[in-house]
């Protein structure tokens, strides 16, 4: 349970659940150490697990089959890799492609050669393709157009690549997705937990494929390198590590944030609460000498002033361009530097939590950044805060959980209806009679079976729309309860009105989550995606984000991350913003 004092720091800087919500503040958050990719490393690092390559059994083009075998804490697992490779123009990242320069399947266990040949010519059926029983992961993967030669190439000739060159893209292989957790007749994650195996983390499966794949990149980049010359040289480790994989994401992302409230207030409160304990613990030393913490912090601050004037720019205009980030940073590590000396710090509110001379130096850094930081500066600054909590004691389970929704029967309604207007009053709230309140709908595209968005009256699938329209259903349903005497109970409402159950389970339910509901409509001609899709994206651990249009967005997962070799070895990686290595690039390794 939050305490008291964490409740008014939050406030303090304005993080009360109503402005976090707003889709400006979502879409500017960043990874951080409880991002699934994260907590997946750290968890792996920590249980020391060991992966290797079992077989690489390629052709001169790279064409054939690799294996890695995992041992997660004495639970096997393998990652089987169908390799192939196709001409630059002919790659599609869409999930209705049929062809792709790599497929994979992540299996429990040992699977045997008739389940590898199965699902070999399952995989590319990608909808209706059947997997073995033992499967928990099927994924497909380009290479870089940018960047795989290139690499290949350096290597060839006896060099290392150019890091600006990675640092630009980021990744030698990007996915098309992982799809998991019963599709397609795979092992649903559920049993996972049953079984308290060590990959039923949440994500950890997938972070755990994505991470293969990275691996598959370095060996197929290196094998290529010595196919065409015997100068060849190794991947050097610290371009390794700067490495990730990279991962296209499109506007059928979005509706998730409506599908599934109660995983999205689980997710958004942790970050919020490991963000306030850090904030409120207090200074470790006494008002005499600096707060080691703070040192830390300023070490962290400047490593990612560099990260992100490394960052590629924002063609669209959406997000913040990394330079301005990287001043803001700047000049908050400066100010730090200049006005948080020993004896200084913010004192907790109403002087309590012990004793009235308790100092909250990292309190004090959040104010100033809250004050003269744009949006983006101050997650990236919480990011790196929540770095200096030395508790790695979660390992993601306790993000997963019950989705069901439901209500009191005997409630009267009239109580129901107070309810939305003091939980939900912000949707009430909205003008949906103008035009641009429901310029747009959603409906799932019969082509690849996503969610896709449509210009209402204009494009096609509107008879086909799917309920995404939280604002005007709430405010439907305040019309409808309106209409009831108060007293009445649900369950006789719901007796007479049976579509409304759904609505009156949703809020409900959902009254008591207040990090549930992102505050704006998505129907609306000002409702942008890539905010909504940022946000999932960075509790995935993904960064590195480059809008390829409002709908569009391309990012990095696992950069910075240790290689295999280096996880057997308890390394947790470069954290959440790492830099480009510092190679003499004519040199060879």
């Amino acid at each position: 349970m939050r305490s008291e004092l964490a409740t008014d720091v939050l406030e303090r800087l304005g993080r009360e659940p109503s402005n976090i919500m707003q889709p400006d503040r979502l879409g500017s958050f960043w990874p951080t150490k409880l991002s699934f990719s994260h907590s997946f490393v750290r968890t792996a690092a920590t249980q020391r697990w060991r992966c290797q390559l079992l077989e690489c059994a390629l052709d001169h083009d790279g064409r054939g089959r690799m294996i890695f075998g995992v041992d997660a804490a004495g639970a096997a697992l393998t990652f089987v890799v169908f390799s192939d490779h196709m001409r630059p123009e002919e790659q599609e990242d869409r999930i209705i492609a049929t062809r792709w320069d790599a497929t994979a399947f992540l299996s429990l266990g040992r699977p045997t050669d008739e389940e590898i040949s199965a699902t070999r010519s399952e995989l590319p059926k990608v909808v209706w393709g059947r997997a073995t029983p033992s499967t928990l992961i099927w994924s497909r993967a380009n290479r870089s157009t940018r960047l795989f030669e290139h690499v290949v190439a350096s290597l060839a000739a006896g060099r290392q690549p150019d890091p600006s060159r990675i640092g630009d893209v980021g990744y030698l292989l990007r996915t098309t997705g992982f799809s998991a957790n019963g599709r397609n007749g795979m092992l649903e994650f559920q049993r996972l937990r049953e079984m308290d195996h060590p990959v039923s983390g949440v994500y950890h499966a997938q972070m755990l494929a994505a991470l293969l794949w990275r691996e598959y990149g370095f060996e197929l980049a290196e094998h290529l390198a010595r196919s065409r010359s015997s100068r060849a040289v190794p991947l050097d480790e610290r371009v390794k590590r700067y490495v990730g994989v990279g991962n296209s994401s499109g506007i059928g992302l979005a509706p998730f944030v409506v599908r599934h409230p109660k995983l999205m207030h689980r997710w958004i409160e942790a970050r919020e609460q490991a963000l306030a304990e850090v904030l409120v613990s207090p200074s470790e030393t006494n008002s005499d000498a600096p707060d080691d913490r703070v040192a830390r912090l300023r070490r962290l601050l400047s490593d990612a002033q560099v990260a992100f004037r490394e960052q590629p720019s924002d063609d669209v205009g959406v997000f913040t361009p990394g330079d301005v980030i990287a001043a803001e940073l700047a000049d908050l590590n400066a100010w730090i530097g200049d006005a948080l000396r020993p004896g200084t710090g913010a004192r907790a509110p109403g002087g309590d939590s012990g004793s009235p001379d308790n100092q909250l130096p990292l309190l004090t850094i959040a104010e100033r950044a809250h004050r003269t930081c744009g949006l983006e500066t101050q997650e990236a600054l919480n990011s790196l805060l929540l770095e200096l909590d030395e508790d790695d004691s979660d390992d993601g389970r306790a993000l997963s959980g019950d989705e069901g929704l439901d209500y009191a029967p005997a409630q009267p309604v009239g109580e129901l209806r107070e309810l939305l207007g003091t939980s939900f009053d912000w949707a009430l709230e909205m003008n949906m009679e103008a035009k641009s309140a429901t310029e747009y709908f959603w409906y799932l595209s019969d082509e690849n079976l996503e969610p896709r968005r449509g210009r209402r009256g204009q494009e096609p699938g509107e008879e086909f729309e799917i309920p995404l329209d939280v604002v005007g259903r709430i405010q439907s349903l305040a019309a409808a309860l309106d209409a009831q005497p108060p007293q009445r109970s649900l369950a006789r409402f719901l007796v007479e009105h049976p579509d409304w159950r759904f609505m009156v389970e949703c809020v409900s339910t959902l009254s008591a989550l207040p990090y549930a509901l992102v505050r704006d409509n998505m129907l609306a001609s000002s409702f942008v995606p890539l905010q909504v899709m940022r946000l999932q994206l960075a509790i995935y651990g993904m960064a590195n984000f480059r809008p390829q249009s409002q709908a569009w967005v391309r990012g990095t997962l696992l950069r910075g991350a240790p290689t295999i070799e280096q996880l057997a070895e308890g390394d947790r990686g470069d954290g959440i913003f790492p830099c480009s290595p510092d190679l003499e690039i004519g040199n060879a390794a």
